[in-house]
């Protein structure tokens, strides 16, 4: 099939139909429908759709204007104190006169107190969205990454991490003001979802040379006030302007579909598995449960231990601090190119099997980054990061909902941030004891390894729990037999 003369691609989930009723399409009458249009057997035709949309026939929706507006605020908070912190250190370190342990502490007190709110967190987006949580969540960052830079020595410094923590504003696997309203608006797609919001991660990694930039020519006070008010102005305009509760709001279900039904009712069209929403209590009576926090908890502990201290390791290899900031915009690209295709992968396949192969990937960049000693080895290094980074972080917010439904994820997730980070808090002040006493952090990284391998056996051993039964007046959704094995 094509169509003005190009190959016709299926994309299913991306628009809602507004076709009038009585038109024609392609010579052939079509009766009036509230159903959203098919072409071919169930799925949308992006060509076509994107035709009928430059028409004006067609409108995108919802759901992807929040994925646009949630990959914004990644964009910009990865950069206030986040994944570029470690091109501060050695500047903090030169004029503060503080250790590689107080940056290790500070990145664990950012766990510990993500950890400890993350569970109330979840609770409020569960019952308010994201909307207005997420307009004080970027005042209270924004002012907060402000005074890091009226630090006058290294206590201060893990004190004010504490409270960036609390907000929960965490980049990628652990932004739950990210993951909870993604896992309500989509269902169907929302592995595509997920991976399109972690886009805006490695965009703002894009942004580390500026940084460099900054900190090279007004100095590291001067780049945390600047990082601080943008960034904090850029979340409150797209909270209070584009984030929404849910779709239920907007006379929509998840993915742009009826209230009522699915959007296709053929007999031979391809439908979601049902999905039955957990309740928190149920959640932490499941194995399941706890054997993903371990997972997951391997998984930030290794990548705690190394990303802090990777980019000073780089410097003390003899690499410029320039050359290191393009290496992680190499690893941007290469997270953007991971993105993607593990959004697309966890949508089809047995999802444990897709989210252990990013764990594998982190091994080998560890692997990497202890032998890097010159410019190109750096970027191999940066690169199988992003990969694994990237990958692992999409699969974790698509895991949760897939094995516990929307329902209640943000409690849920909530409870099991608690254990995750607190479990992966010790990886950033044992890597820095390590270095300070040993002169290596080698030893911190093997152990890293470790801990990623143990992650990888316990995934593979762990499918998706079969639906509890209901307690009493619990709201769940029910769930079929295709979708509890």
């Amino acid at each position: 099939m094509r169509f003005a003369g190009l190959p016709v691609v299926p994309f299913s989930g991306l628009f809602r139909h507004s076709h009038h009723p009585g038109e024609t399409f392609h010579g052939k009458f079509r009766a009036p429908s509230r159903h959203r249009y098919r072409a071919g057997p169930g799925r949308l035709n992006f060509f076509i759709a994107l035709a009928d949309i430059l028409r004006g026939r067609r409108r995108l929706f919802y759901g992807w204007y929040m994925v646009a507006g949630l990959a914004t605020v990644s964009l910009v908070s990865v950069n206030m104190a986040g994944i570029s912190l470690g091109f501060f250190v050695r500047p903090m370190q030169d004029e503060l006169e503080i250790s590689d342990a107080y940056f290790g502490w500070a990145q664990s007190a950012r766990l510990i107190g993500f950890g400890v709110s993350s569970y109330f967190i979840g609770r409020i987006l569960d019952r308010y969205g994201a909307r207005w949580p997420l307009v004080v969540a970027g005042i209270l960052a924004g002012v907060l990454v402000v005074l890091l830079a009226t630090i006058q020595a290294g206590w201060q410094f893990v004190v004010l991490f504490v409270f960036i923590g609390a907000i929960g504003m965490q980049g990628g696997g652990g932004n739950l003001y990210a993951s909870v309203p993604i896992a309500r608006w989509f269902r169907r797609n929302r592995g595509k979802a997920m991976s399109t919001v972690f886009l805006g991660i490695p965009a703002g990694i894009f942004l580390i040379p500026i940084v460099t930039y900054l900190i090279t020519n007004t100095g590291w006070r001067a780049t945390f006030v600047a990082t601080g008010i943008f960034g904090g102005i850029v979340v409150v305009l797209v909270a209070a302007f584009v984030i929404r509760r849910s779709p239920e709001d907007m006379g929509l279900g998840p993915d742009g579909d009826p209230l009522d039904g699915p959007a296709d009712d053929r007999a031979d069209a391809p439908r979601p598995a049902a999905e039955y929403s957990w309740t928190r209590q149920q959640a932490l009576r499941s194995s399941a449960f706890w054997r993903l926090v371990l997972v997951y908890g391997f998984l930030f502990l290794a990548m705690s231990t190394v990303s802090l201290f990777r980019t000073p390791y780089f410097e003390d290899q003899g690499v410029s601090r320039q050359m290191i900031g393009f290496a992680f915009s190499a690893e941007a690209v290469a997270s953007v190119l991971a993105a993607i295709p593990a959004g697309w992968a966890l949508d089809r396949y047995q999802i444990r099997y897709v989210a252990s192969i990013p764990l594998l990937v982190m091994v080998l960049a560890v692997f990497a980054t202890m032998a890097a000693s010159n410019a190109w080895q750096v970027f191999l290094a940066t690169c199988l990061f992003g990969v694994g980074a990237a990958s692992s972080s999409v699969a974790n917010n698509v895991i949760w909902p897939d094995y516990f439904g929307s329902l209640h994820i943000g409690a849920i997730r909530g409870r099991a941030m608690l254990g995750v980070y607190l479990f992966s808090a010790a990886g950033s002040p044992f890597a820095g004891f390590i270095k300070d006493t040993t002169g290596s952090y080698f030893p911190a990284w093997w152990a890293a390894i470790a801990g990623l391998l143990v992650a990888v056996v316990i995934l593979l051993t762990n499918p998706r729990p079969a639906a509890p039964e209901a307690d009493s007046g619990t709201e769940v959704e029910p769930v079929d037999a295709a979708a509890s094995g």
